[in-house]
């Protein structure tokens, strides 16, 4: 099962890690194991590499695609497309977007891959991407 995070990287950083994905993986990855001690530094500088995602925007978008598709379910920031084949599961919060599949590319990458700097990050398997590099 892989774990996804998704994060909408601002213009500066995007422009100045888009080659040096590792040093943006390594940032994000600290913060994510900050202690609540170190909350208030962590945030400042994960507010200075990402923005936050139109929350509304991106449910809406990804529902229309998949409406129509009957082993596709929604239920508020909440979508999950079972086909027998992918079983994933994706959140979509205000600071990144969290997805939980058994598969290495989900069909959710290719709606979100609209989005511009968008940095994926798996801190179990210490995997990372550029969205538009591989969709």
């Amino acid at each position: 099962m892989r774990v996804y995070y998704l994060f909408k990287i601002n213009d500066s950083f995007s422009k100045l890690y888009y080659n040096k994905t590792y040093y943006l993986y390594k940032m994000l990855e600290e913060i994510s194991k900050s202690s609540k001690n170190d909350f208030i530094i962590s945030y400042r500088l994960f507010e200075q590499m990402a923005t936050a995602y139109d929350k509304t925007k991106i449910n809406s978008m990804i529902y229309k695609k998949f409406m129509d598709d009957e082993n596709y379910n929604k239920i508020l920031n909440k979508h999950i497309l079972d086909d027998g084949v992918e079983k994933t599961k994706l959140t979509v919060y205000n600071t990144y977007i969290k997805i939980k599949t058994n598969q290495n590319i989900s069909a959710f990458f290719k709606i979100l891959s609209n989005e511009e700097n968008v940095f994926v990050c798996d801190f179990n398997n210490k995997d990372y991407f550029w969205l538009n590099k591989v969709v």
